[in-house]
């Protein structure tokens, strides 16, 4: 799943016996509280969002952010942003946020607006998420999850791109027939092509996870002070 104008994209995938996708359908939940909630109480959801947050801010973010950036490469790793401090979430506005995440070590690391633009769903997840919770909600990062589709070989194109956005939506396919149909029934005013993609692909790793082959950064995940595994799944 992954955060839109409307809410949440989601896509449900159902298994067959021998693992394969069988059926897939994508959806738009508008909270968080309502994809925990879902009828068909997916076994494992990816989702695209920091899940545990730091106390204090250090240069490059947590563990999983540098390995993040470090297995994509230069062009890809820009992709992974550090997410802020658990404090800024309190924020009311984009300058206390700054100040926030720049008092909480001497490293006085502020924000960008990108993402202060991503608090209020990071106040969606980190209101209802706990440890339990996490067993089966976990944070993927896209562009980790077509790199692993792609043989371990980041993208070469920003997803940006007509050729960037193809050469996803090809690796896509392998698994999931029906995505291009997605992006034309799903796509709207509240809704932007890259978030189905993006969708699709933490379906893509949740689906990794169900089936015991999915892979996460770092090896051992620091906990937050509410004891959430600061880790990305792929």
């Amino acid at each position: 799943m992954d955060g839109c104008r409307a809410g949440w994209v989601v896509v449900l995938v159902e298994l067959g016996d021998s693992r394969q996708v069988v059926s897939e359908r994508c959806r738009i939940v508008p909270n968080f509280q309502r994809v925990i909630e879902l009828p068909e109480s997916p076994r494992f959801v990816g989702v695209d969002i920091p899940i545990g947050l730091p106390v204090i801010a250090v240069p490059g973010g947590r563990a999983c952010d540098r390995e993040a950036r470090r297995l994509l490469g230069r062009k890809r790793g820009s992709s992974v942003f550090s997410p802020p401090v658990r404090a800024a979430l309190a924020a009311d506005s984009y300058e206390r946020a700054v100040q926030l995440n720049r008092a909480s070590s001497k490293h006085s690391i502020g924000l960008s607006r990108q993402v202060y633009g991503l608090l209020p769903k990071l106040r969606e997840v980190h209101d209802a998420m706990n440890p339990d919770l996490q067993l089966r909600i976990r944070e993927v990062h896209p562009e980790l999850s077509f790199a692993a589709m792609n043989d371990g070989e980041p993208m070469t194109g920003s997803k940006k791109t007509k050729a960037g956005r193809e050469d996803r939506l090809r690796l896509l396919e392998k698994w999931f027939p029906d995505v291009r149909g997605a992006l034309e029934t799903t796509t709207g005013e509240e809704v932007d092509r890259d978030d189905i993609v993006d969708a699709y692909a933490a379906a893509w790793s949740a689906r990794r996870m169900a089936t015991g082959k999915a892979r996460y950064l770092p090896q051992q995940p620091e906990l937050d002070s509410r004891g959430l595994r600061m880790g990305i799944w792929f």
